[in-house]
């Protein structure tokens, strides 16, 4: 389906930056924006007001849920400023955000939600939860920071060799030429899990330009169809022996979008991340989209 879900929550600069960024994406893609605000029915105002007797606490829970399509409507009113052609839809949910937004990304093309995870700062509600959603969703997730824009160039993303990965890389390479910006495709590598040094073998039988040619032939292989079907495309290539998380957020610092597939595995892959998507989203430095 041709619409974009957000996340909507009852203010705050986090959440507006995701609506201002989703608007923009669905100013230029011709989606219907979805905004979303789900009332959590085991801890809410409403929810404890509805269940107690009495006109005061009716009183209440109308308040607080008039308070909440208010934040919707400001949510829609920020997205109409950005384009007045966009359909805008508000829909407020009842249940676990994380089983609403699970539903809700099935029939959309993308899932938008706001962070204020960024700089190593401690974990709030906010921030574990954006994690959670962004684990279940069946579509394509978008995890915003809470930072200004600034002066930002560039779409960066992992490459690794591997299948997801090669679908991560199709993407940012289609928005990178969208946005007329160069793709930075980064394939970082650790030299010592490579050879086996960790365990104390493996190291001498290899050498460390052989590895390093290997590896830069495994980011030139995925680059060819990407270069083939985007002759015009700016493109950055970095093959760096290092840890992933630390050489992708390194290099995103100053990019317009980190793109990384999720390697979630196990019988628990539903819920799960993989290390370096938890981790470029455990970090945030910009507005990072996650495929599985």
């Amino acid at each position: 389906m041709n619409e974009i879900a957000v996340g909507v929550s009852t203010g705050g600069s986090a959440t507006m930056r995701a609506v201002r960024w989703a608007a923009e994406r669905a100013s230029t893609s011709g989606s219907t924006l979805r905004l979303v605000h789900v009332v959590d029915e085991s801890s809410t105002l409403v929810s404890r007001a509805a269940a107690s007797p009495g006109q005061a606490t009716s009183e209440a829970a109308i308040a607080a849920e008039a308070h909440l399509r208010e934040c919707l409507d400001q949510a829609a009113a920020l997205a109409l400023e950005i384009d007045d052609r966009i359909e805008v839809v508000t829909t407020l949910e009842r249940g676990s955000p994380v089983e609403v937004f699970e539903r809700v990304s099935a029939d959309a093309e993308m899932l938008v939600v706001g962070s204020d995870w960024h700089g190593g700062r401690r974990a709030s509600r906010r921030r574990v939860l954006s994690l959670r959603i962004a684990a279940v969703s069946r579509a394509a997730v978008a995890v915003i920071p809470d930072l200004e824009p600034g002066e930002r160039r560039g779409v960066v993303v992992g490459v690794d060799g591997s299948h997801i990965s090669d679908h991560a890389l199709a993407f940012a390479a289609d928005e990178a030429d969208r946005m007329g910006e160069p793709l930075i495709a980064v394939h970082s590598w650790d030299v010592v899990a490579m050879v086996g040094g960790e365990y104390g073998y493996g190291a001498p039988l290899i050498a460390g330009d052989d590895l390093a040619r290997a590896e830069s032939e495994i980011l030139d292989a995925a680059l060819a169809p990407v270069v083939a079907e985007h002759p015009g495309l700016e493109v950055v290539r970095s093959v760096v022996a290092g840890d992933p998380v630390h050489d992708l957020t390194e290099a995103a610092a100053g990019a317009s979008m980190l793109v990384v597939g999720s390697h979630g595995r196990g019988a628990l892959a539903r819920f799960l991340l993989g290390s370096v998507s938890q981790g470029v989203l455990a970090d945030l430095v910009a507005p990072t989209i996650v495929l599985r």
